[in-house]
């Protein structure tokens, strides 16, 4: 707010001393007091008054700065009239009370919104877990009796409740994860199993190397990121030779998983969106594609303080790169094993 709309809103109080100003020099004047005099008391007044608004404005700017960085600084700014100052003008009164019962309403409609996501979350996962039991037991039935058709869409069945169920417990994950040491090879390998079927379908190749090492992360967040990876690999093979390649590169601060497709690839336009939820790309095959894998993924691998990395040339490669930091863990586990290694 500039100085001129301060003065505009302060008009009437302002013509109202000017008033009283043009009255005391009509008196000092009937009363034939010296004009030089009448003059100077003017200029004094009216010298006294701008000093006196100017330090109002000043004031007011400084009250405004105040409340305009506590609520920018607040991050629930729904609960900004609970530390705003009580104001002690009559019409900003008004304004507080307006405010604080629009906030009081405001909170309840999300607390009532809340309680109402707690509970259907609670019921997804629930569902997730039953619907879980009856798909696993369908998938051996059919993996026993070598009906690999049927157990090809139970298994499909299954990574789907098996993605909801993730996608609901995305933004809690600090509840449901517990960081350990891991073997990175055992876990790749337990993924790798669970596609056994699709990648002999898919006539893959797969090439493994240099992945014996050990990370801190959680198990059951890891494997579920590496399963989307792989699933969108066998997704979009379409080579006579599919390959999947896995390897890993070691540096000092940290550790990097490549999981590298030779299928169709993603046009360079498409790549700065497949982490975008529900984006399934404009050129490539959309059977069976939810658009919530790589989504899903990078949600979660943000939420372990993993980085996660897309590179792809249209029909001829995809390349995931997952990032896993090294720290005091990891150097006191390495220092421990190479302490082993010389006694």
């Amino acid at each position: 707010m500039s100085f001129f709309t301060f003065l505009e809103e302060k008009a009437a109080e302002m013509l109202f001393q000017m008033l009283f100003l043009a009255m005391v020099i009509f008196l000092l004047v009937f009363y034939g007091v010296d004009k030089i005099f009448i003059v100077l008391l003017a200029v004094f007044f009216i010298g006294i008054q701008g000093i006196f608004q100017g330090y109002l404005y000043r004031k007011a700017i400084r009250a405004a700065r105040s409340v305009i960085d506590l609520a920018d600084s607040s991050e629930e700014s729904y609960y900004i009239s609970e530390i705003l100052p009580k104001p002690k003008e009559i019409q900003n009164k008004a304004y507080y009370y307006a405010l604080k019962k629009a906030c009081k309403s405001m909170n309840d409609k999300i607390g009532k919104i809340t309680e109402e996501k707690q509970e259907y979350q609670e019921y997804i996962e629930s569902f997730a877990h039953e619907i879980k039991i009856p798909i696993g037991a369908l998938s051996l039935t059919f993996d026993n009796a070598k009906n690999y058709t049927l157990k090809k869409e139970t298994d499909k069945m299954f990574q789907l409740v098996e993605q909801m169920l993730y996608y609901a417990r995305s933004e809690d994950t600090e509840k449901d994860y517990f960081v350990k040491p891991l073997n990175l090879e055992d876990v790749v390998h337990n993924v790798l199993l669970k596609f056994r079927h699709a990648f002999m379908e898919k006539k893959t190749v797969v090439d493994v190397r240099d992945i014996g090492h050990v990370i801190y992360t959680d198990e059951k967040w890891l494997t579920f990121i590496l399963s989307q990876v792989m699933q969108n690999a066998i997704k979009y093979f379409n080579k006579q030779e599919n390959r999947l390649t896995i390897f890993s590169q070691a540096k000092e601060t940290q550790l990097r998983l490549v999981i590298e497709d030779n299928g169709c690839g993603i046009k360079s336009s498409d790549l700065p969106r497949v982490f975008e939820k529900g984006f399934t790309g404009s050129d490539r095959k959309k059977n069976n594609a939810t658009g919530m894998g790589l989504y899903l993924s990078k949600k979660l691998c943000d939420r372990l303080g993993l980085e996660m990395k897309v590179a792809s040339v249209e029909n001829e490669y995809t390349r995931v790169t997952l990032i896993f930091p090294k720290g005091t863990m990891h150097r006191l586990s390495e220092s421990a094993v190479h302490t082993g290694i010389n006694g």
